[in-house]
């Protein structure tokens, strides 16, 4: 990646590391999760052909650990969901196997989280109609967590569980950020336009994240 393109990828990493740590926040706003997980999935794209490039270790600007992290907390989030659902409903086999937190996500080993994680999405997707409707489980939610898990998979040097179309297809890194600044311009930044008034601080977050630091 040239310098311009450096900035840029920096300023993409801020963007979807403060959106991450703030999902509480525009999780009830489905079109923010739909457009939030588009925009990852470039990313991803793009952290792949650098990585594959240059044989790196680690995505620029993200580390496993980070990426981890996102997954576990994402995971227990829907895995929370469908403990509640299993309690309900008198499973008491499933609400055993969905009770770990995040912490305890978090410490498995990698051989052992990978598993983990597949059967959170597995139980998820099992149960989607009813957690969707009764949960406040959605859609977009299931689709962020397959796609962060593909990037934990892909950052380990292993093969994707999850292959979404506009991950897998391959384009160059030009098109790549020219996808990702129309995601960013067309539709987050309108979309996130939203939390102006209800929540500036958030709002104000937001726009501090999309500022292109020249390093």
């Amino acid at each position: 990646m040239n310098k311009n393109q450096i900035n840029k990828k920096e300023m993409y990493d801020a963007v979807s590391s403060y959106l991450d740590s703030k999902s509480a926040l525009w999780a009830s706003i489905p079109k923010v999760g739909e457009f939030k997980n588009a925009f990852t999935a470039v990313i991803t794209q793009i952290d792949t052909v650098q990585y594959e490039q240059q044989q790196a270790q680690v995505f620029l600007g993200k580390t496993k650990t980070q990426i981890k992290s996102v997954v576990a907390e994402k995971a227990d989030i829907l895995n929370d969901s469908v403990e509640v659902f299993a309690s309900i409903t008198g499973d008491e086999k499933l609400r055993i196997k969905m009770s770990a937190s995040y912490t305890a996500l978090y410490r498995l080993r990698n051989a052992d989280f990978i598993p983990a994680v597949k059967a959170i999405i597995e139980a998820v997707e099992a149960n989607i109609e009813v957690l969707t409707t009764e949960y406040g489980v959605t859609r977009e939610q299931v689709e962020g967590l397959k796609t962060n898990f593909d990037e934990f998979l892909a950052i380990n040097g292993q093969p994707r569980a999850y292959k979404i179309a506009s991950i897998e297809a391959t384009k160059s890194l030009e098109l790549l950020f020219e996808e990702a600044d129309t995601i960013l311009d067309n539709q987050l930044d309108k979309v996130m336009s939203l939390f102006k008034r209800r929540d500036p601080g958030f709002y104000n977050g937001y726009l501090a994240a999309r500022v292109i630091v020249d390093s």
